[in-house]
């Protein structure tokens, strides 16, 4: 049995959590008070808005840099603002990817009594880590192995290497520039990251296919242990900019997902 979620993480969480205390009140577990929301919830939700922010700025500074119609010294400001918005990009994405991790090892010490390793912080550099995973689990987080590291990459660079980026532009004769990113590494040689717009579509793009495979993973487990599928069809996401983002510019797909621009 395969639920549709439409990739909507808060509110299968907010579905999950429902699911649950009703089956303690019937159960007469937790004395039928209800619980308050775990922090896990409330992060993941606080981290998504703060990325979306960014997202939504940093498109705004990069129409305007991508105008060629524009001279560089109009659009001055708006570049030192796009690296500002790109740098904060790489660097709120990494904490959603921190909390997801949380949801993951919430749910496991929940509903299986496991405590997971923290994923992101050792998993993947030491191999000996995967056996503490459970099977089903480490084939889904397996995947991640093939991306994560260039992105805990990059992040340490900024945050750590005192590094930063320059915002390459190059003409196009359809009328629009090309926005192509590097990194300044001062002393090394410059290293081309690829087209901004699609480089930061394909790093939404995994995370969303790692929110799907997730969220099956959960129904899998809850349909397993309780009998429930808390996964739903009929949420309407359109207009998120993570969406928009992992669509048009990182091909991300979905049979329900419809987005408007």
């Amino acid at each position: 049995m395969e639920a549709i979620h439409k990739n909507d993480l808060s509110t299968y969480l907010s579905g999950w959590k429902r699911t649950m205390e009703a089956m303690n009140k019937i159960s007469k577990i937790g004395k039928n008070k209800p619980q308050p929301i775990p922090k896990e919830f409330q992060a993941i939700s606080i981290q998504t808005t703060d990325l979306r922010i960014v997202l939504r700025y940093l498109d705004s500074k990069l129409k305007i840099l991508e105008n060629n119609k524009l001279s560089f010294s109009e659009k001055y400001q708006d570049y030192a603002d796009a690296i500002v918005f790109l740098k904060a990009t790489y660097i709120f994405y990494r904490i959603l990817l921190d909390t997801l991790a949380e949801i993951v090892r919430y749910f496991y010490t929940e509903n299986e009594g496991i405590k997971l390793p923290h994923i992101f912080k050792d998993s993947f550099v030491k191999r000996k880590k995967w056996k503490k995973f459970p099977k089903d689990l480490s084939v889904i987080l397996k995947k991640i192995h093939i991306w994560f590291p260039e992105v805990k990459d990059k992040r340490d660079r900024l945050v750590h290497c005192c590094e930063s980026f320059l915002i390459l532009i190059e003409g196009n004769k359809s009328g629009m520039n090309i926005l192509k990113h590097t990194n300044i590494s001062y002393g090394n040689k410059f290293k081309v990251l690829g087209r901004i717009r699609e480089y930061i579509g394909f790093l939404l793009c995994v995370y969303q296919q790692l929110v799907d495979d997730l969220l099956d993973h959960f129904d899998t487990k809850l349909n397993d242990r309780y009998g429930i599928m808390v996964g739903r069809s009929s949420t309407n996401r359109k207009g998120d900019m993570l969406w928009w983002w992992a669509e048009k510019y990182g091909n991300y797909k979905h049979s329900d997902l419809k987005i408007n621009e």
